[in-house]
């Protein structure tokens, strides 16, 4: 009896690490906003980059893979700009 508890502990403790795993955090339009204004207000080099974005729970490589994929993808352009908008109201 005490070897099943000790077994379904051991199962109950490597089913919690498992599901708490981190997963990288998504950016959206609204994310994108927020470090690319604080950028745009300090010298633009890496560091700063790199320190805003990681401010806001985001690597650089997140923040600049971003920025590329909205230069490229019309619809997502029009939801930054539109992320925008509704920030400055």
């Amino acid at each position: 009896m005490k070897f099943v508890s000790v077994v379904s502990m051991i199962l109950i403790v490597a089913l919690c690490v498992i599901s708490c795993k981190n997963e990288p955090k998504v950016m959206t339009p609204e994310d994108f906003i927020k470090i690319e204004n604080e950028v745009l207000n300090t010298d633009l080099t890496p560091e700063s980059k790199e320190k805003i974005a990681e401010k806001y729970g985001f690597t650089l490589k997140q923040f600049e893979e971003f920025e590329e994929r909205v230069e490229m993808d019309p619809e997502l352009k029009k939801k930054v700009g539109e992320a925008q908008l509704n920030l400055q109201q």
